[in-house]
C-alpha cells in the first residue's frame, strides 16, 4: 500500500517502527521543510531526529508498537523501545497533506519488571471500540483529570469508577481505585506528591483516550501522559508515561513540551 494513503494512526506506527529499521528518510511520512519538534531533547526539523541514529546503539535498538489510534488529523501510538535503554513512550504526530509536520512524545525507563497486580506498563487491551463514543469518552476523562487529579475532588470519584475496578500499569501501584489514590496520599504524607497542574492536550479514539498534562512529581516539573481505557462510561483501565520537563537552558528547541 502507498504510504501516504494509510491512516493517519498507521502512519503514525510507521513513522516509530522506521527507527529500528533506519528508514526513515525513505517512507516519507515527515515534512522536510516543516517539522515542528515539542521534545526537548531534540532540535527541530527532519535532520535532527534522522541524526539521533548516530547517537543510539542501533545493535540494540528496537520497536513495538502496542497501540496505535487516530484523532482527525492526529496519529499516536503507544510504544516499547529500545533507544538508549529499555523505554515507554508515547508519540504523538500532526499530518498535513499526508505527513507529519508536528511530533510531541513522553519517555520513561521501562523497569521490566511487572507492578503489585503482575502488569507491565503496556500490556492489556490494545484495540478501540465504540468509535460513536469518541467525544464523550474524551470529555469523561478531561472532566476526571480536571476535576479529581488537579482539583482534588475525589469525592466524585464514583462518577467516572465502577466501584474499585480499574486496572493499573503504572509501575508503582497495583489495581483498584482505592490503590491508586492510597499511593497518591502516601506520597503526598511524604512530602513527594504527584500534582497535576494543567491539561494542555485531549485526544481519543473510541474507548481509549490520551490526556497530557503538566505537574510535578516528588517535586520535579513533569508532563503526565495518562492513556485511559472507558467501557460504559467509566474509566476501566490506565497507563501512563512521565518525564521531566528540563529547564529553558537545557532544551534544544523552543518550541515547548506541549
Amino acid at each position: 500500500m502507498e504510504l501516504l494513503t494509510l491512516s493517519n494512526r498507521d502512519k503514525a506506527e510507521a513513522i516509530q517502527n522506521s527507527i529500528e529499521t533506519e528508514t526513515l528518510a525513505e517512507i516519507g511520512l515527515i515534512s522536510p521543510t516543516s517539522y515542528k519538534q515539542h521534545n526537548p531533547h531534540v532540535a527541530t526539523g527532519l535532520q535532527a531526529i534522522l541524526g539521533l541514529h548516530e547517537q543510539m546503539p542501533m545493535d540494540k535498538v528496537y520497536t513495538n508498537v502496542v497501540r496505535k489510534f487516530q484523532d482527525g488529523d492526529i496519529g499516536f501510538v503507544h510504544v516499547d523501545y529500545y533507544l538508549f535503554g529499555p523505554t515507554v513512550a508515547f508519540d504523538i504526530h500532526r499530518f498535513e497533506n499526508g505527513v507529519s509536520v508536528e511530533h510531541w512524545d513522553n519517555l520513561q525507563v521501562n523497569p521490566q519488571q511487572r507492578n503489585k497486580s503482575g502488569r507491565t506498563m503496556t500490556d492489556g487491551k490494545t484495540k478501540a471500540i465504540d468509535h460513536h463514543k469518541t467525544a464523550s469518552n474524551k470529555e469523561l476523562a478531561r472532566s476526571f483529570v480536571q476535576e479529581v487529579l488537579i482539583a482534588g475532588h475525589t469525592e466524585r470519584l464514583a462518577t467516572y469508577f465502577k466501584d474499585d475496578e480499574l486496572i493499573q500499569h503504572n509501575p508503582h501501584m497495583g489495581d483498584g481505585v482505592k490503590e491508586f489514590f492510597n499511593v497518591l496520599d502516601q506520597w503526598k504524607r511524604e512530602g513527594r506528591p504527584q500534582e497535576y497542574h494543567t491539561i494542555h492536550q485531549v485526544w481519543g479514539e473510541g474507548n481509549f483516550v490520551l490526556v497530557l498534562s503538566e505537574g510535578y512529581l516528588h517535586g520535579i516539573h513533569a508532563a503526565f501522559y495518562d492513556l485511559y481505557r472507558i467501557e460504559r462510561d467509566k474509566i476501566i483501565e490506565h497507563w501512563d508515561v512521565i518525564e521531566e520537563i528540563p529547564p529553558l537552558d537545557k532544551r534544544k528547541n523552543d518550541n515547548g513540551k506541549f
